[in-house]
């Protein structure tokens, strides 16, 4: 459990990681707009300075350092990571080189009233844009670039710039510093919540076989004291019957199949997965008023039957714990539908409910045992609502393979 990070998921769209980014970057969308707004006027703004840029610079500047970091918090929620990655990259570098091409393009020797370009005032953004979306340790030369960058621009465009280029300089590394540091820190807690996850899972799945492989020797056991103990003793008689021969092959029968297929190829009958999950809720919540029906015959597999009983157990977990006010027990209902579809088992509570968005993201008994335990498995899925005062209904669905 105390392993290494494994490497950064830069693919899912589901992870950890991947929501943060996406709520990055509209942050920075949002402010690239309010900072454009609180930039465009006064003497060092955007339309003081524009008419002293050539027209096409002038209006690349504003596209670059405003537009586009805008539109990437609108595409985040479009396109996929890659494509976003790729796009915020490109930006931070376009906003790099427009810093550079500055003094090309002023269309005048300086600044008048020896203001500070613009762009100074959004260069951060573009840092935070940059350390989103880079994940390597040279992303901080990008921000050593732009505090360069500022200095020397500055004294070139600048009447006797001089000391105030090098203190604008060190005041606007440090900024963008300590704005990469702190978006980097933020994104490497949602890599660590990323891995913890990762490792709740796998120790789920070890779980799951642990408990599928305790089932199956329960079968053997009953498959013992049923067939082979059962031959023997009437073996032992003075005058065994005539049917002794029968059991034996059926007792031989049952001990071949164990050669042939172990406890994850175990399949269970519909009457067989409905038993399971009755034995789970009598033992979890004896007072749970069960409605059962069972229609026609498929084989369940193994892990499908471990699935449903482990989620379902996480359910009456959840609901015996939280339900109650105090502690106090609330009315609870499970209906377990079984036909040749698949099986449908629904758990419901009269409790006191949750907002599932405000809990589901963070819950690991939630989204392990019940959410992603049942999409672990061929045609499983898990659901969760509920709401304040009003209770909460945990489905868990297999359909099975076409």
């Amino acid at each position: 459990m105390n392993g290494p990070l494994t490497l950064v998921d830069r693919v899912s769209e589901d992870t950890a990681r991947a929501r943060l980014e996406r709520l990055l970057y509209s942050s920075v969308g949002l402010a690239a707009l309010i900072y454009g707004g609180v930039l465009y006027a006064g003497s060092g703004g955007i339309a003081r300075q524009t008419p002293q840029l050539d027209a096409w610079y002038g209006a690349s500047l504003i596209v670059i350092a405003i537009v586009l970091p805008a539109a990437l918090g609108v595409l985040t929620w479009v396109l996929t990571r890659r494509s976003v990655r790729r796009f915020a990259g490109t930006t931070a570098m376009l906003f790099l080189f427009a810093m550079m091409a500055f003094p090309w393009g002023l269309s005048t020797p300086t600044l008048v009233d020896n203001a500070v370009p613009w762009y100074q005032g959004i260069h951060a953004l573009h840092g935070m844009i940059a350390a989103i979306a880079w994940q390597r340790r040279t992303v901080w030369v990008y921000g050593l670039g732009h505090g360069i960058v500022i200095g020397v621009v500055q004294h070139a465009v600048r009447d006797d710039a001089g000391k105030a280029a090098i203190l604008d300089a060190a005041g606007s590394l440090v900024f963008i510093v300590v704005l990469m540091a702190a978006t980097l820190g933020v994104i490497s807690a949602a890599d660590r919540l990323d891995h913890a996850s990762e490792l709740a899972r796998a120790q789920a799945a070890r779980t799951a076989v642990g408990r599928t492989r305790e089932r199956e020797e329960t079968r053997i056991n009953a498959m013992v004291h049923d067939d082979i103990m059962s031959v023997l003793l009437t073996a032992s008689r003075d005058n065994p019957p005539a049917s002794l021969r029968d059991q034996a092959r059926v007792a031989i029968a049952s001990i071949s199949s164990l050669e042939t297929r172990d406890a994850s190829a175990r399949v269970y009958s519909n009457r067989e997965t409905v038993l399971a999950l009755l034995e789970v809720i009598e033992r979890l919540s004896p007072s749970t008023e069960v409605v059962h029906q069972e229609a026609g015959d498929i084989e369940v597999p193994a892990d499908v039957v471990t699935a449903l009983a482990d989620a379902l157990a996480e359910a009456l977990r959840n609901s015996i714990r939280h339900a109650g006010l105090d502690g106090t027990e609330v009315p609870r209902r499970v209906t377990i539908a079984a036909d040749d579809r698949g099986l449908v088992v629904t758990m419901q509570d009269e409790g006191r409910g949750f907002n599932t968005r405000a809990v589901q993201s963070r819950r690991l008994g939630i989204r392990l045992s019940i959410i992603e335990r049942m999409s672990m498995v061929e045609g499983g899925s898990g659901d969760v609502a509920s709401r304040l005062g009003e209770g909460t209904t945990v489905t868990l669905t297999w359909v099975r393979p076409s």
